[in-house]
């Protein structure tokens, strides 16, 4: 059966029936990835492509779930984003209480939860407290999950202990060893239209999902995790993903190297909605809230700039710094008005970090026009500013402008050539490379990710 060519006015009609059915939406450039499915979904069904495409396009629910099962694919692996589940052992579980209920929603093939059930057990949480609901709108991949078999693709981040503690050798693939798997339970769940499986959850991972729907429908999915979440409760999203979380009062924690959101826990005063609360104590974070692509926090780097941008230290007192610092110092306290103030001293001396800086602030009260102008100052001080495209990415996003958007990720994509993964970036944040490498990838991958 050869490949369906749909008209560009077709394929939007299909690609509706998908956001209407499941939420997710391609990239402009993956778009004609739903020929293919359209063709191996007929295919499935014992028709021509014209026929199930009527079939389809009539919203038939046995056509638009079979469309799905080939549209939505799923590319993971075991121990993805190691830091996460590290992380989630060494926030969650000192606090945990008699249970530890974790939700990998968009479990794909089921290596997500696999590896949060292993990284429970080796951190030493008794089989019986904890429990992993894996959640896909995939009925195919949650059938490939529960078999719990995989290739040497899905274990290619896998330490070697770990391996041989938790998968036995099932001729030339691996089986999840059985105390594993009676940890998890799989369960078919839509994200765009159904309520959440359970609440009082430890624990959420969520990631390369959000960042395929429609602004409205990342709201509302962000919202009802918040919901189902315990106070104290961790949220992991994908590092692009934690700009998307601003406003819904959740806290930002180390996950090394990464942010990790949290439910308030008792006693944790609520920080007014989209102003970010003053820490207890100096800790790297991002500034004033998860910023634009809100990424790795490493060791401070020193930019390639003059003296007085240098990022200021928890020990050197606030009155002796330049101006930069110090308005730093401030956003990370919430003292956004002083903030802005001693971004504009700085920015006097043309110091591109500065406004990106007032960028954040002005986007902080939702002035987003007036943080997309600091930027482009800030570009056309340094045009090679790869975190001052990054930070248009996000803005364009927020402002429904996906052209533009793509756009400056590209130029933030160009920006990074040549550079050592290693290498630290000029901004008001630290960030490598490579870290804003990862933030950017899930757009450029071959393939459309949106179950993952």
């Amino acid at each position: 059966m050869s490949e369906a060519v749909l008209d560009d006015t077709t394929l939007a009609k299909v690609e509706e029936v998908l956001r209407e059915a499941c939420g997710l939406t391609l990239a402009h450039s993956l778009r004609r990835s739903l020929e293919a499915a359209l063709t191996r979904s007929a295919g499935a069904k014992g028709l021509e492509p014209e026929s199930f495409l009527r079939g389809l396009l009539r919203r038939d629910p046995a056509a638009v779930e079979t469309f799905i099962e080939h549209a939505v694919i799923g590319e993971t692996y075991f121990f993805r984003h190691p830091e996460h589940l590290r992380s989630l052992a060494r926030l969650a579980l000192p606090h945990a209480g008699p249970y530890f209920h974790v939700w990998s929603a968009g479990c794909a093939t089921g290596e997500e939860p696999y590896s949060i059930a292993m990284a429970l057990l080796s951190a030493g949480l008794p089989e019986g407290r904890a429990r992993v609901l894996a959640t896909d709108v995939s009925n195919r991949a949650l059938e490939r999950a529960r078999e719990g078999l995989y290739g040497a693709w899905s274990l290619r981040r896998v330490e070697p202990d770990l391996e041989a503690r938790f998968l036995e050798p099932h001729g030339e693939q691996v089986s999840v060893c059985a105390p594993v798997r009676r940890m998890v339970e799989f369960r078919r769940h839509n994200l765009a239209v159904e309520p959440p499986p359970m609440t009082g959850l430890s624990a959420i991972f969520c990631r390369n999902v959000l960042i395929y729907f429609q602004p409205d429908l990342v709201r509302a999915v962000l919202e009802r995790f918040v919901s189902a979440l315990a106070p104290g409760g961790l949220l992991f999203v994908a590092p692009a993903e934690v700009p998307l979380a601003n406003g819904l009062g959740l806290e930002t924690l180390d996950a090394e190297g990464t942010v990790a959101l949290r439910v308030p826990p008792p006693g944790w005063t609520r920080p007014v909605p989209q102003v970010a609360a003053p820490p207890p104590r100096p800790r790297p974070l991002p500034v004033p809230r998860p910023t634009p692509l809100a990424l790795p926090r490493v060791a401070p780097p020193e930019p390639p700039a003059p003296p007085d941008v240098a990022a200021p230290t928890p020990d050197t007192p606030g009155p002796e710094q330049p101006p930069l610092a110090r308005a730093l110092e401030a956003a990370r306290a919430g003292r956004h008005a002083e903030a802005e103030a001693l971004a504009r001293e700085a920015a006097k001396a043309l110091i591109p970090e500065a406004y990106l800086l007032l960028a954040m602030v002005a986007e902080e009260r939702g002035d987003l026009n007036g943080a997309v102008e600091a930027v482009r100052k800030a570009l056309y001080l340094e045009p090679r500013l790869a975190l001052g495209h990054a930070t248009l990415v996000v803005l364009y996003g927020r402002m429904e402008r996906r052209e533009d958007a793509e756009r400056s990720r590209q130029n933030a994509l160009r920006s990074l050539d040549g550079l050592d993964d290693e290498q630290p970036l000029r901004g008001v944040e630290t960030m490598t490379a490579g870290g804003l490498r990862q933030a950017l990838a899930p757009r450029t991958q071959a393939g459309w990710q949106g179950a993952r």
